[in-house]
């Protein structure tokens, strides 16, 4: 067969399987969609930037930015994973 027939077979595939043909009713392809949507209009929300309401704190990112650095600064060093194996 040529590439052109297995392309135009691959176009009358649907692009979004039907819930029926895993056994659902159709209402359970809106409550999933639904879903999906809240999802990521909430991940969108979430990781927007947030400005600050005071003005003369730190921002937000500021925050986080020096939270890491805090708790960057309370890690052990890093280790070699040979020097373990020799002192073991």
């Amino acid at each position: 067969m040529e590439l052109s027939k297995y392309k135009e077979y691959v176009d009358t595939i649907p692009p979004v399987d039907q819930p029926e043909v895993f056994g659902l009713h159709s209402n359970a392809d809106l409550t999933f969609r639904m879903k999906e949507s809240s999802d990521m209009i909430n991940t969108i929300v979430e990781t927007r930037p947030k400005d600050s309401a005071s003005g003369g704190g730190k921002s937000r990112e500021e925050q986080v930015q020096e939270r890491a650095k805090d708790l960057l600064s309370k890690l052990p060093p890093a280790y070699e994973i040979i020097d373990i194996r020799t002192a073991i």
